[in-house]
């Protein structure tokens, strides 16, 4: 996904320490807006994902420096920040 971040434009963290399903659900919605999202998993999570079937480190959701307050936007408006808020 970094390629599709415009060139010179830094990465801004949008969300963190999440787990795959809601990495995943916030990926889509953003995606479906054209905002591209960089995920990064910390540590030895994608390995320990692939053994145990869990990401013990979290996730973290970044997007361009340039749309990160229309993505936090998108995500308060979807009622999606609510559930999040409450999990992280």
């Amino acid at each position: 996904m970094a390629d599709e971040f415009i060139d010179g434009d830094d990465e801004a963290l949008l969300l963190f320490n999440l787990n795959k399903v809601e990495a995943e659900i916030i990926m889509s919605k953003l995606r479906s807006y054209g905002i591209p999202v960089l995920k990064k998993e910390k540590g030895t999570g994608e390995i320990m994902e692939i053994y145990t079937g869990t990401n013990l480190y979290g996730i973290d959701l970044y997007v361009p420096a340039h749309v990160l307050d229309v993505a936090r936007e998108l995500l308060e408006s979807s009622h999606m920040s609510d559930q999040i808020d409450d999990e992280i």
